[in-house]
């Protein structure tokens, strides 16, 4: 229980700071005018660039110096370990936010929105891997930037379905995972 505590402290905590930077990027970074699919794939480079790739180096940087240049040997630290997990974790979270991404530029004439969105999502796994890295218990540090890919995603995803059906189609699309989400939530917690 006192694990549960602990990154719910550090969600709580990070939480309204993220939410302010967000705010703040989105309306104090200048206007963008660019072709909305190119600029998403512009926002999604970057956000590989600065945050999986250096998860990928580190790993490889500490295989190439330290004894765990062979793998199956058994050999390698609890922070390589703690970096692997990172890019485990960081790839799953990008098949998230990268197409909520690309939603967001289709939807949203305000370009601004994805830029901030991209910047802060960055910001949210550096934390997770600093605090990770501090303490595993401490990646809750970065949690937001799971939240907010989710939320750019569903929002998207919402409103394809509006343009589809309307309602009927928001429900179509949002409502399994709804329930999918509910039922993982009641399982789980037994």
């Amino acid at each position: 229980m006192a694990g549960r505590a602990t990154i719910a402290g550090a969600v709580a905590a990070s939480l309204p700071v993220a939410i302010g930077l967000w705010v703040a990027l989105r309306h104090g970074l200048p206007p963008i005018a660019a072709q909305p699919m190119l600029f998403a794939l512009q926002c999604a480079g970057a956000v590989v660039l600065l945050a999986l790739v250096p998860g990928i180096e580190a790993v490889a940087h500490e295989r190439l110096f330290h004894r765990s240049i062979d793998p199956l040997a058994g050999a390698d630290s609890p922070r390589l370990i703690v970096n692997q997990r990172y890019i485990q974790n960081t790839l799953e979270q990008l098949a998230v936010l990268l197409p909520g991404l690309f939603l967001l530029a289709q939807y949203e004439p305000d370009l601004r929105l994805v830029a901030a969105t991209a910047i802060l999502w960055t910001l949210g796994r550096w934390a997770w891997w600093v605090g990770y890295h501090i303490h595993p218990l401490w990646r809750g540090l970065g949690v937001y930037s799971m939240f907010l890919g989710m939320a750019v995603l569903l929002w998207g995803v919402g409103r394809f379905g509006f343009e589809l059906a309307g309602w009927a189609g928001v429900a179509a699309l949002l409502g399994p995972f709804a329930l999918i989400e509910l039922w993982l939530f009641r399982v789980l917690r037994r």
